[in-house]
């Protein structure tokens, strides 16, 4: 075997460790992405999901809220029932169950009052 063919195979030897390191540190640095990206979306959700349980709390506190002064002043407007019915269908596209939806019933069931 002559000097050349030992250097080249050497060479080649060199040639793919190096390959290989970097595919290595590639693929960790990829892996470590990916794990921050979970961590980040997770983090993302729990906080997306505050925000709805407290939007939805809102929504159902103020029509519960509206229902009890609408009933004292023994009537609504249409302008407030229509933004009743804007709170009560936000409340149901964030998850709301069916216990406001009876409440809900009972603010339609008021007779309208105008000029409030």
């Amino acid at each position: 075997m002559d000097y050349l063919q030992l250097s080249l195979e050497l060479l080649l030897m060199l040639a793919t460790a190096i390959i290989g390191y970097v595919f290595h540190k590639l693929k960790k640095r990829d892996e470590q992405r990916d794990k921050e990206d979970a961590e980040r979306n997770n983090a993302i959700e729990i906080r997306e999901e505050a925000i709805n349980q407290a939007l939805r709390a809102l929504c159902r506190d103020r029509i519960l809220q509206g229902y009890r002064y609408y009933k004292r002043n023994s009537g609504i407007s249409t302008n407030d029932l229509e933004t009743m019915t804007k709170l009560y269908n936000a409340y149901h596209g964030l998850g709301g169950n069916g216990t406001v939806t009876t409440v809900y019933d009972k603010i339609c069931e008021l007779p309208i009052k105008e000029g409030d």
